[in-house]
């Protein structure tokens, strides 16, 4: 789906406005026609999309002076916010910054501006690497600086800012209110804002200013992959099936969900039932054991019948030794009789303890943090993750396990409690194990 806020604002072909009114002063359809010229390098060549037309229509309009777009994998967004920011450039005298998250992400916009400038052979009187600035013989810049760093990039005035990835650092509305907006002082300046969402924080309130008359200079463009015509629906379809729902709904619908509360939405009507092994059509039987050194251990039972997970046993004890581990995955290993033990690779002596004296073989678990939560979490949402009502300990993980909330976390991830034991062991079993789990309803 794509939504624009303005209804004048066009998604079908780029607007014509006078020179004197419009934003981009150089012809934008004569620059992307020269870009869909090195078709024999693909990753130059450029053919605008629905969304792109939105913004490019958008920073063009005189009416409108920021532009929030809500973006989803896909779309291209920080490829043509690029373009424009370049473009703008090519006005003599105009500074443009663009401005992201961290250091990492800053480099993607250095290089597209570097590539694209190496193909027109634009001269160049500076481009320090080091400080993320080039400066163009025509007196124009192009300045790099990330939202922790806002300050380094005050002290000029700016034909155009660009946030990019903006959702992604909460210091975002204060870098913009106190150290940036004021150096958007010159006539006919802008600002745009693109991201993925990630959650209801400042950039989902600057979107809904695209929305409301109290706001009239302000834009917002919302899409999802949808209004990609050159998409793979297959490769969309896999992604999703890898994904928990509220992970894809974020990054490829491009929806305002939060990731920071519950991390599983655990079904108890469906997903909680008595576990029979000799009414199920076993395909292995598989144990993920996360050993605490000075927390608690955690260990479940889980049988697989090639398309769902079945938690049948557990365990969660602190202060034990490894004698003890041994004793439990040997009642474990006669019990279900159990094909695959995957453990922590963090407790290599362990794991060669286990093997030497006890005679326990295990395998080292994946520890992917966010994509193993996603294919757990895939599994919950497909209804495929079956959990024995004797299990307490995984069944209370399910209901309690949280994102570590704290402000300025770039990368999600959970947060550290008791839950977060039971939780890694299901992981690591479920996540390593996946190649012979077939999710797909």
């Amino acid at each position: 789906m794509l939504e624009v806020s303005r209804d004048d604002v066009s998604i079908v072909e780029i607007q014509q406005f006078p020179v004197h009114d419009r934003f981009i002063k150089v012809p934008i359809e004569n620059y992307l026609g020269l870009l869909t010229g090195y078709k024999s390098n693909r990753e130059a060549g450029f053919d605008p999309i629905p969304p792109q037309y939105a913004l490019i229509n958008a920073i063009n309009n005189p009416k409108y002076r920021f532009i929030t777009a809500v973006l989803s994998r896909r779309t291209g967004k920080t490829e043509i916010s690029n373009i424009i920011a370049q473009l703008v450039s090519f006005i003599p005298n105009s500074n443009v910054l663009i401005i992201s998250p961290n250091y990492g992400l800053s480099s993607i916009s250095w290089d597209l501006q570097r590539k694209f400038l190496k193909m027109f052979d634009i001269e160049l009187t500076k481009s320090n690497a080091k400080d993320k600035v080039i400066e163009l013989q025509n007196g124009s810049t192009i300045r790099m600086a990330s939202v922790s760093q806002a300050d380094s990039a005050v002290g000029r005035s700016y034909s155009l800012i660009l946030f990019d990835e903006c959702a992604l650092d909460d210091k975002g509305r204060d870098a913009f209110n106190i150290q940036l907006r004021p150096t958007l002082d010159t006539a006919n300046s802008k600002c745009i804002f693109i991201s993925t969402p990630r959650g209801k924080n400042w950039f989902h309130e600057f979107y809904n200013r695209g929305f409301s008359e109290e706001f009239p200079q302000w834009v917002s463009v919302h899409s999802d992959w949808h209004s990609n015509p050159r998409a793979m629906e297959s490769d969309i379809l896999e992604a999703k099936m890898s994904m928990s729902k509220a992970e894809f709904n974020q990054e490829y619908l491009a929806s305002f969900v939060s990731l920071q509360g519950q991390i599983y939405e655990f079904d108890k009507e469906t997903s909680i039932k008595p576990l029979d092994l000799s009414k199920i059509d076993v395909q292995d039987v598989i144990v993920g054991v996360d050993i605490g050194f000075r927390d608690a251990t955690a260990m479940v039972v889980v049988a697989t019948d090639g398309h769902a997970f079945y938690v049948v046993d557990e365990y969660v004890k602190g202060g034990t030794s490894t004698e003890k581990h041994a004793e439990v995955l040997n009642t474990y290993i006669e019990k279900y009789n159990v094909d695959f033990i995957y453990i922590d690779a963090a407790a290599a002596q362990t794991a060669f303890d286990l093997s030497m004296l006890y005679d326990i073989s295990t395998i080292k678990a994946k520890k992917d943090i966010l994509p193993g939560i996603s294919y757990v979490a895939s599994a919950i949402d497909n209804g495929k993750l079956i959990v024995d009502p004797r299990c307490k300990h995984t069944l209370k993980m399910l209901e309690t396990y949280v994102w570590d909330d704290r402000q300025g976390l770039i990368v999600e991830k959970p947060k550290h409690d008791p839950a977060s034991h039971i939780a890694d062991a299901l992981r690591y079993c479920m996540y390593t194990h996946n190649h012979n789990v077939d999710l797909e309803d």
